[in-house]
């Protein structure tokens, strides 16, 4: 019985040892976003007292992060995304495609369970770039995304790990050219992605 209990323990000190080494201060983690999502949003969108709302968007999406341990489990970096998507609003024949441009610092925290899951959150603030050729919302657009993120990582083994999460980016934007033009968007999704770490 004795011996039992050694075996568990030693058991779970290796797995303890193995996520933590994975996202232990120091290392490095690389890797991507990818996925085809559809969302629906809410916009409030202002041009000289219009407004439009209601949209429901197709968007396929990659968004490649550089981080760093700072400390154990705490990572802070870098993500450059593109985002292209398909908007249609309701009760109406408008029908657009966007192509969005992300560059955003992050920074994530990982709980790490003592085996191959590992929860965590994850949060971003940074500049958007969006190009529209056509529609009501035509032209080029500036603004900030703020977002945050939870889900799990599965550790496939020490140097990679597959997550799920569920995300909430806030985008608060300005036309370049009609500056009265302002929009604001809340955009919920979620997403798959791959995490190499070394």
């Amino acid at each position: 019985m004795n011996s039992m209990k050694r075996i568990l323990l030693v058991v779970a000190v290796v797995f303890a040892t193995v996520t933590y080494a994975q996202t232990g201060k120091g290392s490095w983690m690389v890797g991507a976003d990818l996925g085809l999502s559809f969302q629906s949003k809410n916009v409030v969108e202002k041009d000289d007292q219009v407004q439009y709302m209601d949209q429901t968007i197709t968007t396929f999406k990659i968004t490649p992060n550089f981080n760093y341990f700072v400390v154990n489990n705490l990572a802070v970096g870098l993500g450059v995304g593109y985002e292209h998507s398909r908007d249609k609003r309701a009760n109406s024949s408008w029908d657009t495609e966007t192509n969005t441009l992300i560059i955003a610092p992050n920074v994530h925290y990982y709980f790490p369970t003592g085996g191959s899951l590992a929860p965590f959150v994850g949060a971003r603030v940074g500049f958007t770039s969006r190009k529209n050729p056509s529609g009501i919302g035509a032209g080029d657009w500036r603004g900030l995304v703020v977002g945050g993120k939870a889900g799990v990582a599965y550790f496939v083994n020490r140097g990679a790990a597959i997550t799920a999460y569920a995300e909430y980016d806030h985008f608060s934007l300005k036309h370049t050219e009609k500056t009265k033009r302002k929009t604001k968007e809340g955009v919920l999704g979620v997403g798959i992605g791959v995490a190499l770490f070394f």
